[in-house]
């Protein structure tokens, strides 16, 4: 099973200079963890995300809400291509201790998130990931 398989949602973005407070409202209206910044309404180009941790994060540390998104946004995105395998969501996630990354397609550009949820949600995608494991072990992976 391959990762653009289990994006079920459209993308969600924000654009960079909008509220960490807009950010929050977003991500309660649309019942999502992770929001992918981008330059404006229209672009492509990622320029970092921001996830409930950020936000709480910001909160804990007494800054404001009013802050934009790109100055509490995490920079550095991990992204797996659509067509990877769903252990490779799932091994990019454990590597970098992260419960979401981005889904992008051939030419870079995403087109979705996975979360830890969308991963251990589905059976499918459980009896994949051990699969693979087994393969793994079986044949030498790293």
């Amino acid at each position: 099973m391959n990762v653009s398989q289990i994006v079920t949602r459209p993308l969600i973005t924000i654009a960079a200079g909008r509220s960490v407070l807009d950010a929050a409202k977003l991500m309660l209206e649309k019942n999502v963890g992770l929001l992918v910044i981008i330059q404006g309404q229209e672009s492509t180009k990622v320029l970092g995300v921001i996830s409930e941790r950020d936000i709480i994060r910001t909160i804990a540390s007494g800054r404001t809400l009013s802050l934009p998104v790109d100055d509490v946004c995490t920079k550095r995105v991990v992204t797996v291509q659509g067509g990877s395998d769903v252990a490779e969501a799932a091994k990019a996630m454990n590597k970098n201790r992260i419960r979401h990354v981005v889904v992008v397609d051939d030419m870079g550009v995403p087109i979705g998130v996975v979360s830890m949820r969308d991963l251990v949600g589905e059976r499918a995608t459980l009896t994949a990931i051990l699969q693979s494991g087994e393969k793994e072990v079986f044949h030498g992976g790293d």
